[in-house]
């Protein structure tokens, strides 16, 4: 299990949303239960977080560039480096 902020994980949740690939629409459905605790530090299983961290580094080559792109960067980094730090 890793512990991430749920704030952070609705972020995520949402970019996952607006997505444009099958596989990030079913990791965001799988991502939703995990932040409804706002303001509060959840567990979520490792094999959730890989498979989003593989959702977003999918939709990360079909974004051309701009904000969106810096964005799914940003989120990748986090969900790599807590993952790892455990």
């Amino acid at each position: 299990m890793v512990k991430i902020p749920a704030d952070w994980l609705s972020r995520v949740f949402l970019s996952l949303r607006h997505a444009t690939s099958d596989d990030a629409q079913v990791v965001a459905a799988e991502l939703q239960p995990f932040t409804e605790k706002p303001g509060q530090r959840v567990p979520v299983p490792r094999n959730t977080v890989l498979r989003t961290e593989q959702a977003l580094q999918g939709e990360l080559r079909c974004v051309e560039g701009g904000a969106r792109r810096e964005e799914l960067s940003e989120q990748v980094r986090y969900l790599v480096n807590a993952r790892l730090s455990l």
